[in-house]
This record gives C-alpha cells, structure tokens and sequence, in this order.
C-alpha cells in the first residue's frame, strides 16, 4: 500500500510540474471582469439571429464590427470561426476573453495571415486569448507565418493567460514592418503548444518582458522552437528582452534558440538578453546559441552588446542540452556558465560547435 501512494505521489509529481511557471492562466479573472470590463461591450450582441454556439460558423464581419466600434470588449463565451483575415484590433482597446472564448482559424490556403492582427497600433490589453489554428487542416503546403497573435510595428502591448496552439506558422510573433520595431510588449502566463514553426518568434523588439510561459510540441517546419530570437534585418532591434520563468518541452528542435545575425548590416547595433529560469525537456538541443551567422557580407560593423542566462537545466536531449554555431566575429558578452555541464572546468559560451550532451547535469550561470 505503501508503494502504491508513493507511485500516485510521484505521478502527481510529474504530471503537475510540466506547466510549473503557469499555474493557472485565468489567475486574476474575476478580479479583471470586474475591474476593466464592467461596462465593456458583449461581442456576442453582434452575432445573428440564431447563431452558432459551436465555432463551426464563420462570424468573422460580425465580430470584425464589434471590435471596430468599441474601445472595451468581451469575446463571446463560446467557440467562434474566423476566417483567412483574422481579426484586426486598433489602438486603445481592452480585450477580455472569457472562459469559454475561443478563436479558430477556418482552414485556407494562405502562406501568411494572423488570427489576432495587431499592425501599428498601441495601448492594447489582450486578456486571456484562447486561439486555434488550421495546422493540422491547412489547404496548402506553402508557407510557414501563420501567426496566433501577429505583432508589427506596435507599441505598449499587454498580453496575459493566453493559449495559442496548433498555428500554421508562430503562436505569437513579436516584430516590426517598414524598419519600424515593437516596442514595450508584455507577456505573462502563456501557454504555446503545438505551433509548427515556433512557440513564439522575436523578430524587432525592445523593451519585452515574457513572464511565465510553457511551450510545447512545436513541431512542422524550421527552426521549431519554443522561442526563437531571430530579427528579420539590419534595421531592426532586439534591446531590452528579459524571459522569465519558461519552460519548453518536446519542441521539434530548441527549446530556444538565439540567432540575431540577420543584424549585422550598415548600423552598428547592440542586443541585450536575459533569461532567467529556463528549464526544457525533451526539445532536440535545450538552448542553442547562433550569435551571428557564417558567411556574413565583410565590412561591416561587429555586433555588441549582452546576453546573460542563469537558472537553466535541461534534460532528455536528444542532440545536446547546450550547442553553440560558428558564425562571422562578434562582440557580444555572453554570460552563461557551462561548468557544470562538463564536469570539469568552466567552458566559454562565445566558442562555437559547442555541444554538452551530459541529460543529468544542470547548467548555472557564474
């Protein structure tokens, strides 16, 4: 008898801690409803007569109109279908999604769309999303962008408890369009499962805090990570990101990978990292580092700056808990111990081909 309560506590153990840094993505709802959404607008007052509670309608106009013409609003309380265009929100809304709120992408064959757009805008709150994806319906093979939440070129945006999952492309990409960076983005207690690209991308941002995310599952096309910190050009940066508490599992290839050589250009930029508390299980490498790219156009100015990590421990790799990529000359400093990792004496991150395969050891930063 003995035995058998010490397997169910074990079970519990192990069943309970895969979402530990997302205990509960509704934490602070009724707190939330109350607060910011006494007067807001039921979205649900803008679908037709008889309308589908199943999310197997399209009421994409329907709800496009509430959001257009309402500042505060609640997402009906039900699964609803969208269409290839997604939805488009404006500057200065709150947005509440309740418990049952849900959003589903209807198959199509686009190779680029988001289910929530949010193109140039600011002053936005986004409670609670719920978000499916036509990964596994998609009508095309092409292309690989789309996105959950879609994020260009926005500034002061605050996500929290959302659950994005099974997304064509990212669940959530955070960039910029026309040389113009995100900027002053939070996200906290989000869940990303089964996106097939990445968990979420970072493409053109500064100022971004992630608090508290499990990612998991990605899995379809490359880089399959959990998160991957990749700018698209020269003309974009990555300052100021700080990750905190996140935990990937079973992502096809990184838990994270950090890959900003796409910077190196005409301007001479610095990016600035730091990721505390980062635990993966499963993924192909834990954390992977690329901090600029072979082969880069000579003549141009070294990419600077800082990326620290501390607390990260990673296990059941397939290929390695840390690797490292050899890439052009850089002045990052990147701080990361990987002593522990060896088993002997303190390796240098900024080496690279670098790869650490011991599952049992913990790496921690100096």
């Amino acid at each position: 008898m003995k035995n058998v309560i010490l397997l169910l506590f074990v079970l519990i153990y192990f069943l309970g801690s895969s979402q530990y840094y997302v205990k509960d993505r509704f934490s602070g709802y009724s707190t939330v409803k109350s607060g910011y959404f006494q007067t807001a607008k039921d979205l649900t007052t803008y679908l037709p007569k008889g309308y589908s509670n199943k999310g197997d309608k399209d009421y994409t106009e329907f709800i496009q109109k509430g959001i257009n013409e309402n500042s505060t609003i609640i997402m009906p309380d039900f699964p609803v279908l969208v269409n290839e265009n997604g939805l488009t929100l404006k500057s200065n809304q709150k947005i509440l999604f309740q418990k049952n709120s849900k959003l589903i992408m209807k198959p199509n064959a686009k190779d680029r769309n988001g289910i929530l757009n949010l193109f140039g805008i600011q002053n936005v709150d986004i409670y609670y999303p719920s978000l499916i994806g036509d990964k596994h319906k998609h009508l095309s093979t092409k292309g690989e962008w789309g996105m959950g939440i879609y994020i260009l070129s926005s500034t002061n945006i605050n996500i929290t408890g959302s659950s994005i999952e099974s997304t064509w492309g990212d669940g959530i990409c955070i960039g910029g369009r026309n040389n113009i960076n995100s900027s002053d983005i939070t996200l906290k207690n989000i869940i990303l499962k089964d996106n097939r690209r990445n968990g979420l991308t970072i493409g053109g941002v500064t100022n971004l805090v992630v608090e508290n995310a499990y990612i998991a599952n990605t899995s379809g096309t490359n880089p399959q990570a959990g998160i991957d910190i990749e700018p698209d050009s020269n003309a974009y940066d990555v300052k100021n990101v700080k990750l905190n508490n996140i935990e990937t599992q079973n992502n096809g290839n990184y838990g994270i990978i950090i890959s900003p050589g796409n910077m190196v250009g005409k301007q001479q930029k610095a990016i600035s990292i730091a990721i505390n508390n980062f635990k993966d299980s499963g993924s192909k490498i834990g954390f992977g580092m690329a901090v600029t790219r072979d082969k880069l156009s000579q003549g141009f100015p070294q990419l600077n700056g800082n990326i620290s990590v501390s607390n990260f421990s990673s296990q059941n790799n397939a290929t390695a808990k840390f690797r490292s990529f050899k890439g052009a000359p850089h002045q990052v400093n990147v701080n990361i111990d990987l002593q522990k990792i060896s088993g002997t004496s303190s390796k240098n991150a900024n080496g690279y081909d670098q790869k650490f395969k011991n599952n049992d050891e913990t790496i921690t930063l100096k």
